[in-house]
């Protein structure tokens, strides 16, 4: 067995067999860092990032009683934080804001795997259906506001206020992921579908 895998051995006893929190300390500090930075790279929300870490840790302490202490530990907790990155992009956090950060990650994506670039175009014809689909205002406030304009600078471009510009983005959005959850697209490739949105404000 590699060292590491003693050293993540003897931190699970103590910490199924005498609670100790010491030990418990030590595997905190040895993780945090690395699943911060992998969660962060994700959905590159620092507050999100570092509660959801925080999270799984304190779930990780309230289930110490029933540890395999056999278990490969770096897979076990970055198995724990992929659920929760999946349970992020299906519920409702997500914040159109973020999607100029994806749509970098959509562009090198694209750019590492030419090999995907038939799957991303069918799924950026699917987006193009489901926006033709919508009302007028609704589709140019959401292509507005990826393009970086302001709710105030869309209400006034399309003589709306500024609450139902809101509203438009808001439920626009929803029909969209609603469309690709509908679709069976797992949680990752909907964040990466949604990315593929941005290259339709160049229509």
């Amino acid at each position: 067995m590699a060292p590491d895998n003693l050293l993540y051995e003897d931190w699970l006893l103590a910490i199924q067999e005498k609670d100790d929190k010491d030990a418990f300390g030590k595997l905190y500090r040895c993780f945090w860092d690395g699943l911060y930075v992998h969660a962060l790279r994700r959905i590159r929300d620092p507050q999100y990032a570092e509660d959801m870490v925080q999270e799984l840790f304190i779930q990780f302490w309230e289930k110490r009683a029933r540890l395999d202490t056999q278990i490969n530990l770096p897979a076990y907790l970055y198995g724990i934080l992929k659920h929760k990155i999946v349970d992020f992009f299906h519920s409702n956090k997500i914040k159109p804001q973020l999607l100029d950060f994806w749509a970098e990650d959509l562009y090198a994506f694209v750019q590492q795997r030419p090999e995907e670039l038939d799957t991303y175009l069918a799924l950026e014809q699917l987006l193009a259906e489901e926006l033709d689909r919508m009302p007028a205002n609704m589709r140019q406030g959401i292509l507005l506001k990826w393009d970086e304009f302001s709710i105030r600078d869309i209400a006034t471009r399309l003589g709306l206020s500024e609450q139902t510009v809101k509203n438009n983005i808001s439920e626009g959005s929803k029909r969209l992921k609603q469309a690709l959850l509908s679709r069976g697209i797992d949680g990752y490739s909907t964040v990466i579908v949604l990315l593929a949105l941005r290259s339709l404000t160049a229509m």
